[in-house]
């Protein structure tokens, strides 16, 4: 038992109590025959000092007990501690609590890697066909529009990937008169060839290239990329109509080493089944990878967007089979309309 100062809450005076703790409660009493009795678990400890324990109740604002510090052994042995870090932290300690802060943002840093590629086939393919259509709309004069350079463009899809030109969500490509080295795939199943990449590359090295994009529709993801770039709000937005504030964005969506990889090997595949030789995408690889993306060297928006290193060059390159007899992506007319897509006739 000890002495303590009572503040009850109704008036400003202090009222001499002794004060007791016993069976998970704190008895109250005064000389007079007064008696109150408080469960410990609405006890709670208020700042003090040196010389002196305050302690509040949870049901009662106002109520306050000043307690002198040599009964602190027994206040402290049926009141739980102070607050050090936080009451759920205090409540598990702090180690545990680190550990379980850890689990969480190991979590959502994982959910935001894999997420893009749990989402991305569940977005509607009709979608995504509104968003392409209206970014290829949108290049209005760049596009190219010489018919039998379209056609062999869309023969070179057709060579490495059979039938994915066919039906309502077959691939639509398109090459653009800008003297970039560079080619994307767009929301929907469009492919984009520039000019220079077109110009500047066999079409045995450009079948390598346009088996890359293919593989990045095939695999959706182009969808992820949206996603982890834009987020699902941006993304949502998109689709409802805001193409253009994206849409240099989306042209030069990057993908991951994963994604890369993968788009690599189903390239390779492709390849092989058409029996094109991989060794001119990988000659064309390994030439791109000396570039440093900086400046103006030709290739530098294709690296911003295609990270490339002599890994992947000498995959491609590895894929090669000198005893093969290899056919060539294109016949030797496909290849001159191809290189003259982009030749504006003059107007009679």
């Amino acid at each position: 038992m000890f002495a303590a100062k009572l503040y009850d809450g109704h008036s400003a005076f202090p009222h001499d109590v002794s004060a007791a703790f016993a069976d998970g409660r704190l008895t109250l009493t005064q000389d007079d025959g007064w008696e109150d009795r408080i469960d410990a678990a609405l006890l709670k400890r208020l700042d003090g000092g040196p010389e002196l324990i305050r302690l509040g109740r949870s049901d009662a604002p106002g109520w306050r007990l000043l307690a002198p510090a040599g009964a602190s052994a027994e206040v402290e042995s049926f009141l739980s501690p102070p607050d050090r870090y936080g009451r759920w932290i205090d409540r598990i300690g702090l180690f545990p609590a680190l550990l379980v802060g850890g689990a969480l943002t190991a979590s959502v840093v994982a959910f935001g890697y894999f997420a893009p590629a749990l989402l991305a086939p569940h977005v509607p393919m009709s979608w995504e066909r509104n968003v392409g259509s209206a970014m290829v709309g949108d290049f209005g004069d760049i596009r190219c529009r010489d018919p039998k350079g379209q056609r062999a463009l869309e023969a070179l899809v057709e060579r490495v990937a059979p039938g994915s030109t066919d039906g309502p969500d077959g691939i639509k490509v398109a090459a653009l008169d800008v003297s970039m080295f560079n080619a994307a795939a767009l929301p929907g199943g469009y492919i984009v060839v520039f000019k220079s990449a077109i110009t500047e590359s066999d079409p045995d090295a450009l079948a390598g290239i346009l088996a890359h994009e293919v593989a990045h529709v095939k695999r959706r993801h182009v969808t992820q990329a949206l996603i982890r770039e834009l987020g699902i709000g941006a993304l949502i937005r998109l689709f409802a109509g805001n193409v253009g504030a994206n849409a240099e964005q989306i042209v030069s969506l990057s993908y991951t080493r994963e994604s890369e990889a993968e788009a690599d090997s189903d390239a390779i595949a492709m390849l092989n089944r058409a029996n094109i030789s991989p060794k001119a995408t990988a000659e064309l690889f390994a030439s791109l990878s000396k570039e440093t993306g900086e400046g103006n060297g030709y290739a530098a928006e294709f690296l911003q967007s295609h990270p490339l290193n002599a890994k992947r060059a000498q995959k491609f390159a590895h894929a090669f089979d000198p005893r093969r007899k290899y056919s060539p992506a294109l016949t030797r007319d496909q290849a001159d309309a191809l290189f003259n897509v982009c030749w504006k006739r003059p107007v009679k």
